[in-house]
């Protein structure tokens, strides 16, 4: 059986690791193949693990699965509009993100809150800006937070929120998952929050999720963070209301489009402060992806349910 691994940055003891552990297969390494080999290769793989370019599966006849090393699914999500024997099943890394991007989360909150990001710039200058930065300086405790998405980033956030006394409220779809469940009942709880968390994936119902419209119902002086999707935010609406006052401040994780291009006018907010898209790395995170590959693996092969699979219709 064929199995292409298509995982960047794999170091020679991984790749060893991988095939030791995978001696029945036959293994390609992504990374080891010339351009020209690489359709080819993917054509012919059963197993794929790594994100490759997606509209290139569509000419592999006998794939069964693909394991994403990544959370996000989008690109992926027509995988067996190509007819095939069996249907390829899907798998990402559901939950594996939610410890790092919640501490990302807490970090640029705090900076912005702490007004890190104008003290760093002076460190530099040797400039003392105590008092012009004090007037500005926030604190979580009994700040009204509103999580948008109650899936596990947005508890782990919720979690260490929670530390600081800070009130949490949450908005998800499903029933019971939030106390939150309509767009109604979220646009009247806008007005009084004054920290929007935004942890929503990408899918069609949540492209433009927070427009002109939705922002401009938030309490004056609020601060927006992101660490969802960069699709579900309307940036050039946040700019206006940062720059009209209204918002106090935004922390992104997650842009539109990625790496945010250099006109953009988000680089050089002074309300605004970007992670681009850190969020979700940690120490060791490669091996891990290969501890969740393998022990997925052992699943298929037992012809077990594996962990992770991707809804096609909900898009995550």
């Amino acid at each position: 059986m064929n199995l292409c691994i298509a995982v960047p940055g794999l170091s020679s003891a991984q790749c060893q690791r991988l095939l030791t552990a995978l001696s029945s297969y036959n293994v390609t390494f992504w990374a080891d193949l010339p351009e020209a080999e690489k359709r080819v290769t993917l054509a012919a793989a059963h197993i794929v693990f790594g994100n490759v370019p997606a509209s290139w599966l569509a000419a592999s006849a006998n794939l069964r699965w693909v394991q994403l090393e990544s959370a996000g699914v989008d690109a992926y999500l027509g995988i067996n509009d190509t007819p095939r024997a069996t249907p390829t099943q899907l798998t990402h890394l559901t939950g594996f993100f939610d410890h790092a991007v919640a501490e990302a989360a807490l970090a640029g909150i705090l900076g912005l809150y702490r007004q890190l990001p104008r003290l760093l710039l002076a460190q530099p200058q040797s400039a003392w800006i105590k008092a012009e930065v004090e007037p500005g300086i926030r604190a979580l405790d009994g700040q009204r937070v509103l999580l948008l998405g109650a899936g596990g980033i947005a508890q782990r956030i919720a979690r260490l929120l929670r530390a600081f006394d800070a009130e949490i409220q949450f908005f998800a779809r499903t029933a019971g998952a939030g106390s939150l469940t309509t767009p109604a009942d979220l646009d009247l709880a806008l007005g009084a929050t004054d920290l929007l968390i935004d942890t929503l994936p990408h899918t069609s119902a949540t492209i433009g999720f927070l427009n002109h419209a939705r922002l401009a119902r938030l309490k004056p002086d609020a601060v927006v963070c992101n660490v969802g999707r960069g699709s579900t935010l309307d940036e050039n609406a946040l700019v206006e209301h940062l720059d009209s006052g209204h918002l106090g401040g935004a922390v992104l994780d997650v842009t539109a489009i990625e790496p945010l291009p250099v006109a953009s006018p988000l680089w050089r907010h002074p309300k605004v402060l970007l992670t681009q898209h850190t969020g979700g790395r940690f120490p060791c995170e490669i091996d891990r992806k290969i501890d969740v590959f393998l022990a997925n693996l052992a699943r298929y092969e037992r012809g077990e349910m594996l962990h992770g699979p991707v809804n096609s219709e909900r898009g995550y």
